[in-house]
């Protein structure tokens, strides 16, 4: 089998340019999937201990709202009361594909009167997935 004129004659290229661009993409999005990974994280709070509790590795569409100390509940960093929450999540679940979840992380000393209506806003929109971040206990 002969080979084609053009690749024998050496003027035949491939264009890189459609891949340059994908690798730039693909730059972009683990940079900012990173960052969003570590702000949930970035606010301060003592996790109560769980005695036992399980890890889901699973990948699911996740609120989390952070309940400070002082009983405020943070979303994304921003300070919100019911009636934004109940909106916020309401615009998520429409939005996904799948069911929606909900991350709480409460510092310890929060009273359950202050966790309370956050179960009842996800409860409305029909979030039946909530989990807790807490720390593990340590045995000796």
């Amino acid at each position: 089998m002969r080979s084609p004129k053009l690749i024998a004659s050496g003027t035949a290229t491939i264009n890189m340019t459609p891949m340059i661009d994908i690798v730039f993409l693909l730059i972009i999005f683990f940079l900012v999937s990173s960052h969003l990974s570590k702000q949930e994280n970035a606010i301060e709070l003592k996790l109560p201990t769980a005695q036992s509790g399980l890890e889901d590795p699973s990948v699911r569409d996740t609120v989390v709202v952070h309940v400070l100390p002082d009983g405020q509940w943070m979303l994304a960093g921003v300070p919100v009361h019911r009636a934004g929450l109940e909106s916020a999540l309401r615009r998520r679940a429409a939005l996904a594909a799948d069911a929606l979840r909900l991350k709480i992380r409460t510092d310890q000393s929060v009273p359950y009167e202050k966790i309370e209506p956050i179960l009842s806003v996800a409860a409305a929109q029909g979030i039946g997935d909530i989990v807790f971040s807490v720390y593990g206990e340590r045995s000796p």
